[in-house]
């Protein structure tokens, strides 16, 4: 394709140039191969490494009073229901609504545990801002997790949160003989993931006349299958108990349950009637996209070449002539 027989003319003059745009020609055709390629590689990448990230999984929640902890006669272990994870900020206007709304939740099968993840806190705490950041990818203050698993962000967040647990049968189980001697607290279970003990105390409000409830002030994480953990560290803060969870190690993929979710979010429909967040699913085809346009910026200067071609062929020819 890119060799062929020339004459004197083509040889002295148009030769140079045609031999420029045939070998244009035959970039093009290489690099449109290229863009091909490697979107499709691009995509089975993409796939395989979704497919190989291990989801998570909130298994069992329980709360332990802080009579547990004195080892008092009367010890409440409670399994709730429906667990929230409360993830706000003092400085965020839209968390002090939710705060009041939260606060007149008052059944027995409903725990919140609170969440200041972020750095501008006086309250701030790093397993939380972990837990925002890593696990569950969150973009939003405030956020609502339900049992691990749905998200609600935006204005209704409240009201949503209400139809989830009216419309939720999630079962929380696979902790068992959970028992704390002095500063070794002890369990038993066959799953292979992580148990999080969460020391909760009372917060004063930075700014405002207010008490944050059941609010993360330290935590310590275990491997599942060691069946025990010295919790002493988190045992010295004053606080007013503990929330012992069992979970399977991995990313979440929560499906978002409001009805005005937080703008800015990618989301697309899910089965259940929630949406699931796509952002790291989408990462593939935006790197595909990144990629073909960088390509495009170095084919820049051949097709500038070619063209400059075209047009210094014409006027060669009528110089000969």
């Amino acid at each position: 394709m890119c060799k062929g027989e020339r004459g004197p003319l083509l040889n002295t003059f148009l030769y140079p140039h045609i031999m420029e745009g045939r070998n244009f020609w035959c970039s093009l055709v290489v690099l449109v191969v290229v863009l091909a390629s490697s979107g499709s590689v691009l995509e089975k990448a993409a796939a395989q490494e979704t497919s190989s990230v291990e989801e998570g999984a909130t298994l069992d929640v329980l709360y332990l009073s802080e009579a547990c902890l004195g080892l008092e006669e009367e010890c409440e272990q409670t399994r709730p229901d429906h667990f929230i994870e409360y993830f706000g900020a003092d400085w965020c206007e839209p968390c002090k609504v939710l705060d009041n709304d939260i606060d007149v939740i008052n059944t027995t099968d409903v725990f919140v545990m609170r969440h200041h993840p972020s750095p501008l806190d006086i309250s701030y705490n790093t397993d939380s801002n972990l837990r925002f950041n890593w696990m569950y990818r969150l973009l939003f203050l405030p956020s609502l997790i339900h049992n691990g698993e749905g998200l609600l962000t935006g204005t209704s967040q409240a009201q949503d949160l209400g139809n989830v647990m009216s419309n939720s049968t999630t079962t929380f189980a696979g902790l068992n003989e959970v028992a704390l001697n002095n500063s070794l607290i002890s369990w038993n279970s066959s799953v292979n993931g992580t148990v999080s003990v969460w020391r909760l105390g009372d917060v004063q409000h930075e700014t405002e006349d207010y008490i944050h409830r059941n609010m993360v002030i330290g935590a310590a994480h275990f491997n599942a299958s060691s069946l025990q953990g010295n919790i002493s560290q988190i045992l010295e803060m004053n606080g007013t108990g503990l929330v012992v969870m069992l979970e399977t190690d991995g990313e979440r993929n929560l499906t978002v349950k409001s009805a005005n979710p937080a703008a800015g979010l990618d989301l697309i429909d899910n089965e259940d009637g929630g949406i699931t967040s796509t952002i790291k699913q989408t990462s593939g085809a935006r790197l595909a996209m990144a990629t073909m346009v960088g390509l495009l910026v170095l084919l820049a200067p051949a097709l500038v070449m070619w063209k400059n071609a075209l047009k210094s062929a014409p006027m060669a020819s009528s110089e000969q002539e």
